[in-house]
């Protein structure tokens, strides 16, 4: 039985590619140009497109606004019965 793969369980993900011939072409030169594998080309290239165009999902943060408030003590607050 195949497990099902869940995008949230690993570190590192496969995702099958198709390009067309064209962009192979450019692909294949800009590695060229920049002494890089298309590997590493594709990655970098989604990336920047990714950070430039989704905001990464705020993880749900607690309410701290109380550790910055003043405090008003009183002297009996500190007696003890």
């Amino acid at each position: 039985m195949r497990k099902k793969n869940d995008i949230n369980t690993k570190k590192y993900k496969q995702i099958p590619l198709s390009i067309t011939a064209k962009d192979a072409v450019l692909l294949k030169r800009y590695c060229e140009l920049n002494e890089s594998s298309p590997k590493i080309v594709i990655k970098k290239v989604v990336h920047e497109f990714l950070s430039a165009n989704v905001n990464m999902p705020e993880e749900e943060i607690k309410n701290q606004l109380s550790l910055f408030a003043s405090r008003e003590t009183d002297l009996f607050d500190f007696v003890k019965d």
